[in-house]
């Protein structure tokens, strides 16, 4: 039977947020903040400095998800194919895009080169091993939202403490075992919220979602505008400058995560049904991640491939910018619908998928 359609406000949230972590890669690893002009540096902050809150609505969109299957009286999670085709994706994506840039002259270092053939051990991607470790810890973790309201409230607000005040607080920035952690508080934060939280917060306005959303967002980039263009001139401006890039690029800030639970309820909160287009289109969202980001190619995909630059200084270098990044997303969507269609089912359909899926659900204890 075909599954239930996918519902089109939570697909338009994954590819707007792709396209938000490219964008933002494109104005950080190209380098066109930096060079940025006077006039340019607003519009160049405000479309370059959403890539740590996109990718925490990543992070939202996907738990949001494993929490609807894992909720008390589901069926047991069993993590191996998601698992495994998670894997098959990383892999055929970061392997010949791997071996592209070294076709193409890059001196990437024999970790970086040999990263993009080990998926999850290697972690050349550093949200896709994560993630496939949250994937592993779900059948355990799900069980922890079986506890009373009180006791799974207390677990949430002591995770909070632990990630959310301290990273506020301090510099606690990305690393395999921090994400990790992250990852599996957002699942048990969000399970809370859908079992235990307040009507008066589960049924905020969407209108209120998207301009807290939106207002948190501008907090967060006008101090990083005004630090930038007074770097020299004002005592401040490289305090300033240090603390909202902070908060923009650590994903356990509460400004941060703020940002992007506002936004993320916004999407929630309203109904588009299901858009074919809109599904078609989001569906490869994480493909494109991976093959703008494979360690080995996102050095020459910038200054050889998009040709940044040439763009440095220019005044239409924040158009160009959005241009590339749409053309970015379409390039790698297309290659993926094909890799969909032609290499995904001769992989899952397998005797070999079947019992690694098995092994990794025995694993996890789930038969």
């Amino acid at each position: 039977m075909p599954g239930k359609p996918r519902q089109s406000n939570f697909e338009l949230l994954r590819l707007l947020s792709m396209l938000a972590i490219v964008a933002g890669h494109l104005f950080t690893e190209g380098h066109l903040i930096a060079h940025a002009t006077p006039g340019t540096l607003l519009p160049c902050l405000l479309l370059g400095s959403g890539a740590r809150v996109a990718t925490n609505l990543f992070v939202l969109l996907g738990c949001w998800f494993l929490v609807g299957s894992t909720l008390p009286g589901a069926p047991d999670f069993a993590p191996g194919r998601r698992w495994w085709r998670l894997h098959f994706t990383v892999l055929c994506w970061a392997a010949p895009l791997t071996v592209a840039a070294l076709a193409m002259g890059a001196h990437p270092g024999l970790k970086d080169a040999l990263r993009g053939f080990l998926p999850f051990v290697g972690r050349p991607l550093w949200f896709a091993s994560a993630w496939m470790s949250l994937l592993l810890l779900v059948p355990f973790l799900r069980h922890a939202l079986e506890l009373p309201a009180r006791r799974l409230g207390a677990l949430v607000a002591v995770g909070g403490l632990l990630l959310v005040f301290n990273s506020t607080l301090a510099d606690f920035r990305e690393g395999y075992l921090t994400d990790t952690f992250w990852f599996a508080w957002v699942y048990l934060f969000l399970g809370w919220f859908r079992l235990c939280a307040p009507d008066r917060l589960r049924r905020v306005p969407a209108s209120a979602a998207l301009a807290t959303g939106l207002a948190l967002y501008a907090a967060l980039v006008l101090p990083e505008w005004w630090a930038r263009a007074h770097i020299a001139s004002h005592p401040a401006a490289p305090a300033v400058h240090a603390l909202a890039e902070r908060f923009l690029a650590d994903l356990k800030c509460a400004p941060n995560f703020l940002c992007a639970f506002a936004l993320f309820l916004f999407f929630a909160r309203i109904d588009l049904g299901s858009v074919r287009w809109i599904n078609a289109a989001a569906r490869p969202a994480f493909a494109v991640y991976v093959a703008h980001q494979t360690p080995a190619f996102w050095p020459v995909l910038w200054p050889r491939v998009v040709r940044t630059p040439a763009w440095w200084g220019e005044p239409w270098t924040p158009l160009a910018a959005l241009g590339a990044t749409v053309a970015i997303y379409a390039a790698v969507a297309l290659a993926e619908t094909a890799r969909l269609r032609l290499l995904e089912p001769r992989w899952t359909r397998t005797r070999a998928f079947a019992a690694l899926a098995r092994a990794v659900d025995r694993l996890c204890g789930v038969r």
